[in-house]
């Protein structure tokens, strides 16, 4: 006598049960690579090595702007690089002489031709080497200035708005 084979019953409710999962497991996959804007800004290093910041400005459906104030005591130094550090190519160099580590808002880039130069989200050369630069809302305080704990130039920087939230 020779063996029926049985075709699975496509009504089979554990295959309904399964499909749904995985239909429920898709549908959460693609709702978490949704389009909202980011509720933090994250910091990321470039192909040049120069790190930046996400600018946040949206929060809830409203602008997020940058306060029209300056303080007393900014950060200030003069713009540095060298394509060749190995570390980052481009920092600040306090009066005193220390190396400065800074953030830079998202969009910024480091280019070489042959001095470095500090380029905006537009491809603009907003400072190059031996510029001086104040960070005008970022307190010296906050941060130690090192790689590990660095300035974040945020606010008002260079004429233009760049919203940090951390």
């Amino acid at each position: 006598m020779k063996a029926e084979r049985r075709l699975p019953d496509r009504r089979d409710p554990r295959r309904s049960v399964a499909a749904l999962s995985i239909l429920v497991v898709v549908l959460v996959m693609i709702g978490g690579c949704s389009s909202a804007p980011p509720t933090r800004s994250v910091i990321s290093t470039g192909q040049d090595r120069l790190r930046t910041f996400t600018v946040i400005s949206e929060m809830n459906g409203d602008p997020v702007v940058c306060p029209a104030f300056g303080l007393e005591h900014p950060v200030v130094g003069t713009l540095r690089g060298d394509s060749a550090a190995p570390v980052e190519p481009i920092w600040l160099e306090g009066a005193n002489g220390r190396r400065l580590s800074v953030v830079w808002p998202g969009g910024f880039a480091v280019r070489f031709d042959p001095a470095a130069a500090l380029v905006n989200e537009r491809g603009v050369v907003v400072a190059h080497a031996g510029d001086a630069v104040t960070l005008g809302q970022v307190r010296p305080d906050e941060h130690t200035g090192t790689f590990e704990d660095p300035y974040v130039a945020s606010g008002i920087v260079f004429d233009g708005c760049y919203p940090y939230i951390a």
